[in-house]
């Protein structure tokens, strides 16, 4: 019996990306039905080689570029040439050269959604603001109009049930929870002066916040450590990061203009003394869980974690947090309630990693 051939296709994620590559690609290639295909975005150095996956680094441009208005229609010839049965895209950019092939030749349909894109473009700084409400509105448009076409919707958050209705009736929750690929052990924590801040750096992530923080912090603890990981996806991010901590030799940027490899993100969480959690309120990212709370979790980090209804209730069963108010602290105060905190009297299990969410896409798939 021959293999039903996917392609998981994207624009800006890398062909090595982590939910892509090592989470779906990696759960279904276990399976051996399925022929997994990526297309994305160009990725260097990657450490971590999956058998029966192939890669196909496609794209290679700035944020806003020409090659990203016509990455689509390379997308659309990739589809052309090797004919899948499934596609799984991941943004909305893929939304109509996909339901174009589909029309083609009756494919199936997967749209992995893993960000709303409308709040993205309508209340974060990506693109000027006298274009946002437009750029937005647009983009739910393709997604509402297109819905008919779309066999199944993977979304990332819980919350996005209740904020999106072109998904109704046939969406599963895929949430982003670890998959511990690497192998990486958990180190034994024997202080708290190893700081961390990884993933998208950017204005709505709390970059800004956590270097405030760690700043007074390091004022009661000299020999507190900052090291920040992950890519600004804007010029004007990172130029103001690399202004904030141009003078304090003690913070450590890994990244900032580059993808940071995946692997090395989590080698370093392994070994860090405390994660740093902090997304400004803002209504691009209000409700989300972020990626990282599960692999901080997972490899028992203890967290600092801004006040959060949501992201407390998943940390409180495991007492893995300290929660602040990241602009409204007193630093010796909070000093000595992380060293008398007693993290993590109970351990995250199987709740808290990739395998149950792998089950469900499976099942989908084999469904549809």
């Amino acid at each position: 019996m021959s293999e039903t051939k996917v392609v998981l296709a994207s624009v800006l994620k890398p062909v090595d990306d982590s939910r892509t590559y090592e989470k779906i690609g990696y759960s279904l290639s276990q399976t051996k039905k399925y022929e997994v295909n990526i297309i994305g975005f160009e990725a260097k150095n990657i450490t971590l080689v999956l058998p029966n996956i192939n890669l196909y680094p496609a794209f290679n441009f700035n944020r806003l570029s020409v090659r990203r208005v016509i990455a689509p229609f390379t997308c659309l010839k990739y589809y052309l040439n090797s004919r899948p049965d499934v596609i799984i895209f991941n943004t909305h950019e893929l939304i109509l050269v996909s339901v174009l092939y589909k029309l083609l030749f009756g494919t199936r349909l997967c749209y992995d959604v893993r960000e709303n894109y409308y709040r993205n473009i309508k209340y974060g700084k990506g693109f000027p603001s006298v274009f946002r409400g437009l750029l937005a509105g647009y983009v739910r448009a393709k997604e509402y109009l297109s819905r008919s076409w779309i066999d199944h919707y993977f979304i990332a958050e819980e919350n996005y049930e209740k904020e999106f209705i072109f998904t109704l009736k046939k969406s599963t929750v895929i949430q982003n929870k670890f998959h511990n690929i690497h192998g990486v052990s958990k180190v034994k924590k024997r202080g708290y002066t190893n700081l961390i801040f990884s993933g998208t750096l950017g204005e709505t992530t709390g970059i800004f916040q956590a270097i405030d923080l760690a700043k007074s912090l390091h004022k009661i603890e000299p020999n507190i450590q900052l090291k920040i990981m992950g890519r600004a996806a804007q010029k004007s991010t990172l130029t103001k990061i690399k202004k904030e901590i141009e003078n304090y030799s003690w913070i450590s940027l890994i990244g900032g203009d580059i993808l940071v490899n995946h692997s090395l993100i989590i080698e370093a969480i392994s070994k860090a003394d405390l994660g740093l959690i902090c997304y400004p309120k803002n209504k691009s990212t209000e409700g989300s869980i972020p990626t990282k709370l599960y692999e901080y979790l997972a490899l028992e980090l203890p967290i600092l974690l801004e006040h959060n209804p949501s992201w407390e209730q998943v940390c409180s069963p495991y007492s893995a947090s300290v929660n602040i108010n990241f602009t409204n602290f007193n630093p010796q105060d909070l000093w000595q309630e992380i060293n008398r905190h007693e993290f993590y009297i109970s351990r995250p299990g199987p709740e808290v990693e990739w395998p149950s969410e792998a089950e469900k896409l499976i099942h989908i798939l084999n469904t549809i």
